[in-house]
């Protein structure tokens, strides 16, 4: 049953990330594109899950997966250090521990300048833990408090999420209906996409995310930069090196 969806906004947005022109992919081949978003996704998974935090490069790669939360490293170390950092870090990869309190082992090492992206940074990587449980969830793909975020842009009209529970019964609605129109993946990977690139796609993401422009003075394309906002740059260039070898 169609509770939360308005079927026609989520197949307007998802054509639009199979659409074969220069805003959407550069190299014309948004599947192509897709396939290489989710092999990178299940590296950045892999090593998130198996990860053991040993030394600061090893925290470090944290860091460096999630976009928005590399400029904490530093104050975090500084803050926190290694061991306590690691161990908040095994809590999170934790799963016989509630979901709230692998948020919080993460969130407890805050200061309130970072706890809103360290919140998000903390969900970010249990869904990538385990996307088969957990989609993700950050301020821009839901914000419970202002009701705001890309969610809402597939909502039907004048329906608002009011709690955790709706905006994770909405998230599946989303997973089960991309697989109908084709994006039938074993986990949530898909519903990652589909929301983060609606946001890059609808926000002007020029104004609030760092990003190089391209030769020319245009913005990375909306395929790349849904790629960027996840994290996954280190993991692309891993499928990029591999291919180049086959």
């Amino acid at each position: 049953m169609n509770n939360f969806l308005q079927i026609d906004y989520v197949k307007d947005i998802y054509q639009a990330v199979l659409g074969r022109d220069s805003f959407n992919t550069v190299k014309g081949d948004p599947k192509a594109a897709l396939s290489n978003i989710l092999k990178a996704m299940e590296l950045k998974s892999k090593e998130m899950r198996e990860l053991q935090i040993n030394t600061q490069d090893d925290a470090k790669k944290v860091f460096d997966s999630v976009f928005y939360a590399r400029k904490y490293f530093n104050p975090i170390m500084e803050r926190v250090g290694i061991s306590k950092f690691s161990q908040a870090f095994s809590k999170l990869q934790d799963s016989t521990l509630t979901y709230d309190e692998r948020v919080s082992a993460i969130t407890s090492l805050s200061y309130p300048e970072a706890e809103e992206d360290l919140r998000d940074m903390a969900r970010e990587l249990i869904h990538f833990m385990e996307p088969e449980n957990y989609p993700l969830w950050t301020r821009w793909i839901w914000n419970n408090e202002r009701g705001t975020g890309s969610i809402t842009y597939v909502l039907k009209e004048g329906l608002k999420l009011s709690n955790e529970q709706e905006f994770f019964s909405a998230v599946k609605e989303l997973r089960d209906t991309l697989s109908i129109f084709g994006l039938d993946v074993p986990n949530y990977f898909g519903t990652s996409i589909f929301l983060v690139y609606a946001y890059v796609r609808y926000v002007d993401y020029a104004t609030l995310l760092a990003v190089d422009r391209k030769a020319g003075g245009l913005y990375p394309s909306h395929l790349s930069t849904t790629a960027l906002v996840m994290g996954l740059k280190p993991y692309l260039k891993v499928i990029q090196v591999a291919n180049s070898k086959s």
